[in-house]
């Protein structure tokens, strides 16, 4: 008989996820997004086998699973990290500052591979030549941690406190945990040109970033 999943292993599991997730928030490089696609997936196996509620029903959670599921038994994802300018001569309007690009048509092999389509369509956001992936793995962090103030399951970690932080800071401001993710382009612009043509890599982003701002805890303020 295997041992019983205790509560302290889900607190480690889940300690792991936010540790990578924080890589992945910075920087969603290939390895960064195979390390959180594989502790979320074990987060989830964790909890369900200790006798917490499980995150089935949770489109993000079923499109991380897929996903998984594929780079581990199938192929590489291939996904690239760039970034929304942050200085731009056109108005651009996006949630996230920053993508996780996979090709389309590795997304179209997942999406073969998987019954739930649905539910991948609904948490990424699909572009011409590539799929973004980051608004679900970045929702699924949102949906863990309010998971675990529900079920006491609070973690010792920077990397989760600086979570915490932001999750303050959002209900001090009334502002929405969760995204819907997407860039728009003004009237005339073609996005898909946009996503291909004028978004800057990791490097080009943080570089100006730091030029502009500050940061402390986690929280980035303008220098000006």
């Amino acid at each position: 008989m295997p041992p019983k999943v205790t509560k302290d292993d889900c607190l480690a599991e889940i300690r792991r996820f936010f540790k990578h997730y924080a890589s992945f928030c910075q920087s969603p490089d290939p390895d960064s997004v195979h390390q959180v696609l594989a502790s979320a997936y074990s987060v989830n196996d964790k909890v369900r086998k200790a006798g917490y509620p499980n995150f089935f029903r949770s489109d993000e959670f079923l499109t991380i699973k897929a996903m998984r599921n594929y780079a581990i038994h199938q192929a590489e994802i291939y996904n690239t990290a760039r970034a929304v300018p942050m200085v731009s001569k056109v108005p651009i309007e996006a949630e996230l500052s920053i993508l996780c690009l996979v090709p389309r048509a590795v997304m179209e092999r997942v999406l073969e591979s998987t019954e739930s389509g649905d539910a991948i369509k609904k948490s990424c956001i699909f572009y011409r030549s590539h799929v973004d992936i980051y608004p679900s793995i970045f929702n699924f962090g949102v949906q863990l941690f309010l998971y675990t103030e529900e079920q006491q399951l609070a973690v010792d970690s920077v990397e989760y406190r600086e979570f915490s932080n932001s999750i303050d800071f959002e209900r001090k401001n009334g502002h929405a945990h969760q995204v819907v993710g997407g860039v728009s382009c003004p009237q005339g612009q073609d996005v898909n040109e946009f996503i291909e043509s004028s978004l800057h890599t990791m490097e080009e982003r943080n570089a100006i970033r730091d030029a502009l701002y500050s940061e402390d805890g986690g929280m980035f303020t303008f220098k000006g």
